[in-house]
């Protein structure tokens, strides 16, 4: 990774702050443990633990540990090792210190060990691909190549990350950022068919969010002549990480129910109208990038029922309680980006040569100049 990135640095406070939402949520109803409750680390080993729970307690943290051994610009791989995995034990040792306060969380010792491992995992791999200088080389070339360089590049490259993962949950329809009100409806043999006013909602959302984040993309873009592969890279990258996601934890009967005809109408207008956006000049693409964000959450506000609607748990084959984190956490996650990539939006307005910082003679400017 370049020296000058802080792309590492942007990716593992935005994951640190979703370990930390998810842990806590819903930030409520604290209670101090009854007297002579012994700390946790003190109490008893459980008596049963389930694999799921210390699997996904691995692959929560592993990103995490990944991300912090990438920290250094330069060090030794034990010391890469040692960084990630001191900070995600220190982070999920907090972590379950809190949950001792919340009635609705269990504070285990098995979930502090089996997340330090995650961290460990995930900083191992991180310390071989250090030592690997054409693999650095590989990665630093194709991000100072392929994208805006800076603070500025290295931020929007973490949201846009950011974006991705949560679009894999299943639960909530392609391109869209609430859950389906109305879940009984997608259930095997029914014939509903949604009204004509939920249909347009849907496909405008899906619109907006489509036009939005394809615009994002093509924002933190250095050349034109890559927008058109980016976004469909963008596309097909989301369509295959949810169609994955739904046949894996949805009933088979209705792992496709995120397909639903007003979010296929939305993303095939929102392709169409990038089409046309791109062609625009860079500071009318900004503001259309930023209305179309902020319209893709301002569009439920049409139908209350969208912004109040819980997750369809009845969709999912696996009921096991993490599941219920996931969903919230996604779902802020797509609630809240498109208030992050607005200020994103406008911190890039306001840079010189449009988030390119480096002002050196010798530095390549950004080809998007060309049409400013």
């Amino acid at each position: 990774m370049d020296h000058r990135t802080r792309l590492p640095h942007a990716l593992a406070t935005l994951y640190a702050l979703a370990i930390v939402y998810a842990s806590l949520q819903p930030f409520g109803d604290w209670v101090e443990p009854a007297p002579g409750t012994p700390f946790f680390l003190f109490a008893s080993w459980p008596n049963r633990w389930l694999r799921y729970d210390l699997l996904l307690n691995i692959i929560a943290y592993f990103p995490f540990g990944f991300f912090v051994a990438w920290l250094p610009t330069r060090a030794s791989p034990l010391v890469r090792i040692a960084l990630g995995t001191i900070a995600g034990a220190a982070l999920s040792f907090s972590m379950e210190s809190l949950q001792m306060f919340l009635p609705q969380r269990v504070a285990s010792t098995s979930d502090l060990l089996s997340n330090t491992l995650g961290a460990l995992l995930g900083a191992a791999v991180a310390a071989a691909l250090a030592r690997s200088q054409p693999i650095k080389r590989t990665i630093s070339t194709a991000r100072a190549r392929l994208f805006l360089d800076g603070h500025l590049g290295d931020v929007g490259l973490a949201l846009l990350m950011l974006w991705i993962i949560a679009q894999i949950n299943p639960g909530i329809p392609l391109f869209a950022v609430t859950f389906d009100p109305e879940p009984g409806r997608l259930l095997a043999g029914s014939t509903t068919p949604p009204e004509s006013a939920a249909l347009l909602i849907e496909a405008a959302e899906s619109a907006f969010q489509m036009l939005g984040v394809g615009l994002f993309l093509a924002l933190l873009l250095r050349e034109r002549r890559f927008i058109g592969g980016a976004v469909l890279v963008l596309i097909g990258a989301a369509l295959i990480l949810k169609g994955l996601a739904a046949a894996l934890v949805i009933k088979p009967a209705v792992w496709d129910s995120w397909q639903r005809p007003g979010v296929m109408m939305g993303i095939a207008a929102g392709a169409l109208l990038i089409l046309a956006a791109v062609n625009l000049r860079r500071p009318v693409m900004v503001a259309v990038c930023g209305v179309a964000l902020l319209s893709s959450v301002g569009v439920p506000l049409l139908a209350p029922d969208l912004l109040s609607a819980r997750a369809p748990l009845t969709l999912f084959n696996w009921r096991y309680g993490q599941l219920l984190n996931y969903n919230g956490l996604t779902r802020t996650i797509l609630l809240v980006w498109p208030l992050l990539a607005a200020v994103w939006l406008f911190a890039l307005a306001g840079r010189p040569a449009w988030g390119h910082p480096d002002t050196r003679v010798n530095s390549p400017a950004p080809r998007w100049s060309k049409k400013r």
